[in-house]
């Protein structure tokens, strides 16, 4: 009788131990189904996302007051805006206008002979009134354009004064009756003109990023560019009101378009993966 009632306490001990076991297994294997049904549900989401952007309460997710928050006028204009098809992406780059010279800017000018009788202050920096100080041949206005048209208007000014010059050394030394007369042959009175670093053609990342600023726009890049250069999201980043807002003239309507990033990074979508313009500026709000 002792044994048997010795295997019977046994057997409910191990009964008991078993079920305590389960019991703490238990809690661990719901909340593992339940990730995985969370995650397939926000992958879920992601992937019937098409017309436009989902807003983070949509998808589920947390949302708590940011630093940095859109305004009214920008988020009632960004949600009825919608993607822009004549608005140039990642797909349908443009070759973007030659930039207009401004204040600030500098140029190199050098002569294309090196035995040139052309002399010239290498550097220029064009000055507040939108000049540039090119020494004996005086000063000339390049503010708002191109550096080809810059080159040609040197070239003409050196080209006019230099020639002056020459006639009248010809002819002085004709008029003394100096044997060792100048040389009538053509002279090269060609320069080039370049620019080498120009205070506009910027694009700008704001917001919930980690390292905000202005960036130079070489010409190619897009939004995905943009916020990668400005090293990414931060934590606490709404990425999806993301929102671009390019300048517009006097007169012409605010554009402001709104930016699909999940859709641009996970899905490959790029119809949001705008090319990027000079004063762009790309905002990205708090959660």
């Amino acid at each position: 009788m002792l044994g048997t009632e010795n295997r019977h306490d046994a057997s409910t001990a191990h009964d008991l131990t078993n079920k305590d076991e389960s019991m703490k297994k238990e809690p661990f294997t719901v909340r593992a189904v339940g990730i995985a049904v969370a995650t397939t549900s926000l992958v879920m989401t992601l992937l019937w996302t098409q017309a436009g952007c989902r807003t983070a309460a949509s998808m589920g997710l947390p949302v708590s007051a940011g630093s940095h928050t859109l305004m009214s006028d920008a988020a009632e204009i960004r949600e009825s805006v919608g993607h822009q098809g004549n608005v140039a992406t990642e797909l349908s780059k443009l070759t973007l206008p030659p930039h207009r010279v401004e204040a600030g800017d500098v140029l190199v000018i050098e002569p294309n002979d090196f035995d040139s009788p052309v002399r010239l202050s290498s550097d220029q920096t064009v000055q507040q009134d939108g000049t540039i100080e090119l020494g004996s041949y005086g000063r000339m206005q390049v503010a708002g354009m191109t550096a080809e048209e810059i080159q040609r208007q040197v070239q003409g000014v050196v080209a006019h004064h230099e020639t002056q010059k020459r006639q009248t050394r010809i002819a002085l030394a004709s008029h003394r009756g100096d044997s060792d007369e100048e040389s009538l042959d053509p002279i090269d009175y060609g320069v080039t003109v370049r620019l080498v670093n120009k205070e506009s053609g910027l694009f700008y990342v704001m917001g919930e990023v980690n390292a905000p600023g202005s960036y130079p726009l070489v010409g190619h890049e897009t939004v995905l560019d943009a916020i990668i250069a400005a090293g990414g999201l931060s934590d606490r980043s709404n990425d999806h009101k993301i929102i671009l807002t390019r300048p517009q003239l006097p007169g012409q309507p605010r554009l402001i378009l709104p930016i699909c990033y999940q859709q641009i990074l996970q899905l490959g979508d790029v119809a949001t993966n705008y090319q990027l313009m000079p004063g762009d500026r790309i905002y990205v709000p708090s959660m």
